[in-house]
Protein backbone atom coordinates (compact mmCIF):
# COMPACT_ATOMS: atom_id res chain seq x y z
CA UNK A 1 0.00 0.00 0.00
CA UNK A 2 2.71 2.36 0.74
CA UNK A 3 3.92 1.86 -2.91
CA UNK A 4 0.67 3.27 -4.28
CA UNK A 5 0.55 6.00 -2.24
CA UNK A 6 3.62 7.22 -3.17
CA UNK A 7 3.09 7.03 -6.70
CA UNK A 8 -0.31 8.49 -6.42
CA UNK A 9 1.68 10.99 -4.51
CA UNK A 10 4.07 11.75 -7.28
CA UNK A 11 1.08 11.54 -9.93
CA UNK A 12 -0.42 14.64 -8.29
CA UNK A 13 2.97 16.43 -7.83
CA UNK A 14 3.64 15.85 -11.90
CA UNK A 15 0.06 17.21 -12.22
CA UNK A 16 0.65 20.10 -10.30
CA UNK A 17 3.96 20.75 -11.30
CA UNK A 18 3.31 21.06 -15.06
CA UNK A 19 2.94 24.61 -16.95
CA UNK A 20 -0.06 25.52 -18.14
CA UNK A 21 -0.11 28.44 -20.48
CA UNK A 22 -3.94 29.92 -20.99
CA UNK A 23 -4.76 30.52 -24.73
CA UNK A 24 -5.05 34.47 -23.97
CA UNK A 25 -1.25 33.82 -22.53
CA UNK A 26 -0.34 32.06 -26.44
CA UNK A 27 -1.90 35.12 -27.97
CA UNK A 28 -0.13 37.71 -26.28
CA UNK A 29 3.62 35.76 -26.31
CA UNK A 30 2.50 35.34 -30.00
CA UNK A 31 2.01 39.09 -30.72
CA UNK A 32 5.23 39.69 -28.60
CA UNK A 33 6.92 37.46 -31.02
CA UNK A 34 5.51 39.72 -33.79
CA UNK A 35 6.56 43.05 -32.15
CA UNK A 36 10.15 41.95 -31.87
CA UNK A 37 10.31 40.57 -35.45
CA UNK A 38 9.63 43.92 -36.08
CA UNK A 39 12.42 45.53 -33.81
CA UNK A 40 14.59 42.74 -35.23
CA UNK A 41 14.28 42.99 -38.96
CA UNK A 42 13.84 46.91 -38.64
CA UNK A 43 17.33 46.96 -37.20
CA UNK A 44 18.72 44.97 -40.07
CA UNK A 45 17.37 47.15 -42.48
CA UNK A 46 14.70 44.48 -43.57
CA UNK A 47 11.42 45.80 -45.03
CA UNK A 48 10.20 42.70 -46.89
CA UNK A 49 10.67 41.19 -42.83
CA UNK A 50 8.67 43.47 -41.31
CA UNK A 51 5.66 43.69 -43.88
CA UNK A 52 5.68 40.00 -43.37
CA UNK A 53 3.72 41.02 -40.04
CA UNK A 54 1.11 42.71 -41.73
CA UNK A 55 -2.52 41.44 -43.30
CA UNK A 56 -2.68 42.11 -47.02
CA UNK A 57 -6.01 43.97 -45.82
CA UNK A 58 -4.49 46.68 -43.45
CA UNK A 59 -6.34 49.63 -43.02
CA UNK A 60 -5.36 52.26 -40.62
CA UNK A 61 -5.97 56.01 -41.00
CA UNK A 62 -5.97 55.55 -44.39
CA UNK A 63 -2.89 53.92 -44.91
CA UNK A 64 -3.33 50.33 -46.85
CA UNK A 65 -1.07 48.06 -46.92
CA UNK A 66 1.09 49.35 -49.79
CA UNK A 67 1.06 53.19 -48.21
CA UNK A 68 2.48 51.33 -44.46
CA UNK A 69 5.20 49.79 -46.82
CA UNK A 70 6.32 52.72 -47.50
CA UNK A 71 5.55 54.04 -44.55
CA UNK A 72 8.32 51.74 -43.21
CA UNK A 73 10.98 52.96 -46.00
CA UNK A 74 10.49 56.41 -44.71
CA UNK A 75 11.23 55.09 -41.27
CA UNK A 76 14.45 52.73 -42.13
CA UNK A 77 15.96 55.79 -43.44
CA UNK A 78 15.36 58.48 -41.24
CA UNK A 79 16.20 56.20 -38.21
CA UNK A 80 18.86 53.78 -37.21
CA UNK A 81 17.43 51.86 -34.33
CA UNK A 82 14.22 50.52 -32.86
CA UNK A 83 13.03 49.25 -29.52
CA UNK A 84 9.80 49.21 -27.87
CA UNK A 85 8.80 48.99 -23.77
CA UNK A 86 6.16 49.14 -21.29
CA UNK A 87 4.29 46.53 -23.92
CA UNK A 88 0.51 46.08 -22.89
CA UNK A 89 -1.76 43.60 -24.68
CA UNK A 90 -5.67 43.17 -24.83
CA UNK A 91 -6.83 40.10 -26.37
CA UNK A 92 -10.33 40.51 -27.57
CA UNK A 93 -11.47 37.38 -29.83
CA UNK A 94 -9.90 37.45 -33.10
CA UNK A 95 -8.62 41.06 -32.26
CA UNK A 96 -6.13 42.36 -29.72
CA UNK A 97 -4.38 46.17 -29.08
CA UNK A 98 -0.81 46.73 -27.75
CA UNK A 99 -0.27 49.53 -25.89
CA UNK A 100 3.61 50.14 -25.59
CA UNK A 101 6.43 52.66 -25.65
CA UNK A 102 8.21 52.63 -29.20
CA UNK A 103 11.82 54.29 -29.35
CA UNK A 104 13.20 55.45 -32.52
CA UNK A 105 16.43 56.17 -32.35
CA UNK A 106 16.22 59.58 -29.50
CA UNK A 107 12.28 59.59 -30.10
CA UNK A 108 9.98 58.18 -28.09
CA UNK A 109 6.15 57.08 -29.09
CA UNK A 110 3.61 55.80 -26.73
CA UNK A 111 1.26 54.11 -29.17
CA UNK A 112 -1.30 53.86 -29.87
CA UNK A 113 -1.58 57.51 -30.74
CA UNK A 114 -3.39 59.81 -33.38
CA UNK A 115 -0.17 60.19 -35.66
CA UNK A 116 0.64 56.37 -35.48
CA UNK A 117 -1.08 53.17 -34.04
CA UNK A 118 -0.08 51.42 -37.05
CA UNK A 119 1.45 48.46 -34.92
CA UNK A 120 -0.82 48.33 -32.32
CA UNK A 121 -4.07 46.26 -33.76
CA UNK A 122 -4.03 42.78 -34.39
CA UNK A 123 -6.23 40.47 -36.15
CA UNK A 124 -6.33 36.42 -35.30
CA UNK A 125 -6.68 34.95 -39.53
CA UNK A 126 -5.99 31.70 -40.49
CA UNK A 127 -3.98 30.45 -37.26
CA UNK A 128 -1.60 33.50 -37.22
CA UNK A 129 -1.78 36.65 -35.81
CA UNK A 130 -1.40 39.65 -38.34
CA UNK A 131 -1.13 43.58 -37.57
CA UNK A 132 -4.77 44.47 -39.05
CA UNK A 133 -4.90 48.80 -38.07
CA UNK A 134 -7.70 50.17 -36.54
CA UNK A 135 -10.08 50.30 -39.56
CA UNK A 136 -9.37 46.99 -40.52
CA UNK A 137 -12.48 45.57 -42.08
CA UNK A 138 -13.45 41.60 -41.78
CA UNK A 139 -14.72 40.98 -45.64
CA UNK A 140 -17.23 38.06 -45.90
Amino acid sequence: MNKLHLLLILVIIFCFSCDTTSPEELDKNAILDILDSIQTNFNFDDLNGIMQNYHQLFNHNGYSYGSESIRWEIRLNDFNEMTFDNIDIVINGDFATASFVMHLDNTSLNEPSDENGDLSYFYYDYGSWKLCGEDFVILP
